[in-house]
């Protein structure tokens, strides 16, 4: 963890300012009125409670831990088949619009492969549920000169204080969100006065082209699992909507800005 950015750090569940500290089990990063402790495991700082944590979201956790030795294997397939993971990525990560120099977040940030066809010298910080996934964001960003801050942590509970980012995404994971309203909430109150966002996932075509909705709903939340662009989730302050299908309908690309 850079101690740089110590300053933009919060306790993600009341957004107190964070100090970091040294313990006998390593550094730990507390809450300065209300003493909330947050470990600092493998230089990443781990903001996920337990107890906390809803069902789904746990769920998710140990279906992408379990999944985390396989995934680049599979994504690389896939992509292959889709001409190629630049060009792919590259459909929906042109709307997330990273220049030089900015600070940018993703939202479950999986094993950090957009990063490689984003500009090499903005600020990248990266949270996820998974710690296999981090583990592997980390190795992955390593090995192709990126600099990436990663914190294991709940798009609901963003550990980040107001303002702090000048572009803020997330791909392929809205449609797994337990509390999408507030998740998406989360990511306009980190961002930016003017901050350029954009949310890309799956739409309800392509589940059921794949047929894999009716696994989807029974294993992560029946109530709440609803592939398609959350366009009337988005807060007032939301300008520029704009919404574009790719893969021929089969994603969604949801771009837009926080209002000045």
């Amino acid at each position: 963890m850079n101690l740089k950015y110590l300053s933009i750090l919060r306790d993600p569940f009341n957004h107190e300012p964070l100090d970091l500290v040294d313990s006998p089990a390593g550094p730990v990063l507390v809450g300065r009125e209300s003493g909330a402790r947050f470990p600092v495991r493998d230089g990443i700082p781990v903001f996920i409670d337990p107890a906390r944590m809803s069902a789904a979201n746990e769920r998710s956790r140990i279906y992408y831990d379990i999944l985390a030795p396989f995934y680049r294997f599979t994504q690389s397939f896939y992509y292959r088949l889709k001409g190629g993971e630049a060009k792919s990525r590259n459909e929906y990560l042109k709307f997330a619009g990273v220049k030089e120099g900015d600070m940018a977040l993703e939202v479950s940030v999986g094993d950090g492969v957009n990063l490689q066809f984003l500009p090499r010298d903005a600020e990248y910080f990266g949270i996820d549920l998974s710690w296999g996934q981090l583990k592997r964001c980390g190795e992955n960003a390593g090995r192709n000169g990126i600099n990436v801050e990663l914190f294991q942590a709940e798009a609901e509970h963003l550990p980040f204080c107001d303002g702090a980012f000048d572009v803020v995404f997330s791909v392929g994971s809205i449609n797994y969100f337990e509390d999408k309203r507030r998740a998406i909430d989360e990511m306009f109150r980190v961002a930016k006065p003017g901050a350029r966002m954009m949310i890309a996932d799956e739409t309800e075509r392509s589940a059921h082209a794949h047929n894999w909705l009716p696994i989807y709903r029974g294993y992560f939340n029946s109530s709440k699992a609803r592939p398609g662009p959350p366009t009337d989730l988005l807060p007032e302050n939301a300008r520029d909507v704009m919404l574009t299908e790719i893969r021929g309908g089969a994603y969604f690309c949801l771009s837009f800005r926080k209002a000045m």
